[in-house]
């Protein structure tokens, strides 16, 4: 059996936890802390094992494995892959695996939550003068991978005439009704807009925030800092504008703007549910499966 190490808070249900543990040759430890572990920390947990698991938080460098020579897998619970050297995993011929689709409906769900509570006033700020209904309004999304195509398919079902800018042309969203837009014009025209790009992508840049209309509710679907900051916090001052987030934008979003007026944004991840921990650990257990029996 190989020995397998879990090097940072992967966030996974107990069962899902036990099932590991029956693939490991040693007895397993699965650290809970909220902030990253240090490198030191990352090299210690590893120790001799040459398979890990990690969050997608955890930074994956060169100095780590080069400290680290006997690890072989890397299994990524989350789909992100940004903090991880992927020259130096390549070089070393170290199999990589995330995982995808696994929280992109419960995600756009809680989007729906959010606007519906916006628009009809139910919470402490309400879009317009009356309660309103989303049926009808303009939604331009921009990114519309599997994320924004959950939240296209939600605003069909709301009647909703939406429209999507993206670097890829999407002809099977575009016959159930969801349009294509060049980026400018989805801007000028959109009563709601919604962020799905690569996490840490500016997709709204100052020139972009020139020319959104008044009383627009901007919605970061997208993790980390994807609007310039400077250019947003001008463009929230106006009383009409509104802006949603959820704590997958990460903690810098977070003290940035949690206090802001017309901004909400709940301390709460919102593809995190029970359904989608289960999804999660599911493929990541079939994911190192695939690498303990070869297949990948």
């Amino acid at each position: 059996m190989s020995k397998i190490a879990v090097i940072a808070d992967v966030h996974l249900l107990p069962e899902t936890q036990e099932l590991i543990s029956q693939l490991s040759a040693t007895t397993l430890a699965f650290p809970s802390q909220d902030t990253q572990p240090s490198a030191d920390e990352l090299i210690e947990r590893t120790a001799d094992a040459d398979a890990v698991l990690v969050s997608p938080g955890t930074k994956i460098t060169e100095e780590y494995l080069s400290s680290c020579p006997s690890v072989k897998y890397i299994g990524i619970c989350g789909t992100s892959k940004e903090n991880v050297d992927l020259d130096a995993v390549e070089k070393r011929h170290i199999t990589l695996t995330n995982v995808v689709d696994y929280g992109d409906e419960p995600a756009a769900e809680f989007i729906f939550m959010q606007l519906e509570y916006l628009v009809r006033g139910m919470g402490q700020n309400q879009w317009k003068d009356y309660p309103t209904e989303l049926m009808g309004k303009k939604m331009g999304i921009i990114g519309l991978g599997a994320l924004g195509t959950a939240i296209a398919n939600l605003a069909l079902a709301y009647k909703m005439d939406v429209s999507y800018h993206s670097k890829t042309r999407r002809p099977e969203q575009e016959q159930l009704g969801v349009s294509y837009s060049e980026k400018d014009e989805l801007l000028k025209t959109c009563q709601i807009i919604v962020i799905c790009t690569p996490s840490n992508l500016v997709a709204i840049s100052k020139d972009d925030f020139e020319l959104i209309q008044s009383n627009v509710i901007i919605v970061q679907a997208s993790m980390g800092m994807c609007l310039d900051q400077g250019a947003f916090l001008d463009w929230i001052k106006q009383d009409s504008n509104f802006a949603l987030f959820d704590y997958s934008a990460g903690n810098e979003s977070y003290e940035a703007y949690k206090d802001l007026p017309r901004v909400i944004f709940p301390k709460v991840i919102a593809g995190h549910t029970q359904e989608t921990k289960q999804r999660l650990g599911d493929k990541v257990i079939q994911n190192l499966k695939k690498y303990l029996e070869g297949n990948v």
